[in-house]
């Protein structure tokens, strides 16, 4: 279902930039399932156990993208496009509730 919405999305429109939360493979699965989309970057955030959790950040070779910090939760970076460059953070919202506020701790302690 997931692969047959982006190609919807990839036959609408060609995103610079495209965020994938819960990829629950492994990072060779991941990229060999989105070769078609031609994305020529990725920084993925491997999933800690089989089918659950993982990160995927695609782009063009438009972007420069460096990524600041990353974990299960998000991914923060600087981003150039355009010229212009620019901060982004990708979140993945914690499931445990109990662990949310660790997460935006943690995502807090990168900003300072």
């Amino acid at each position: 279902m997931t692969v047959q919405r982006i190609k919807e999305i990839r036959k609408k429109i060609f995103p610079d930039l495209l965020f994938l939360m819960e990829t629950k493979n492994s990072d060779d699965v991941v990229l060999k399932k989105l070769q078609w989309m031609e994305y020529q970057s990725n920084f993925l955030v491997s999933p800690q156990a089989p089918g659950v959790d993982g990160l995927a950040l695609l782009w063009k070779k438009e972007l420069k993208i460096e990524a600041l910090a990353s974990c299960q939760n998000f991914i923060d970076t600087r981003i150039k496009a355009y010229g212009k460059f620019f901060f982004a953070t990708f979140v993945y919202k914690e499931p445990d509730r109990t662990k949310r506020l660790q997460v935006w701790n943690q995502l807090r302690a990168q900003t300072t």
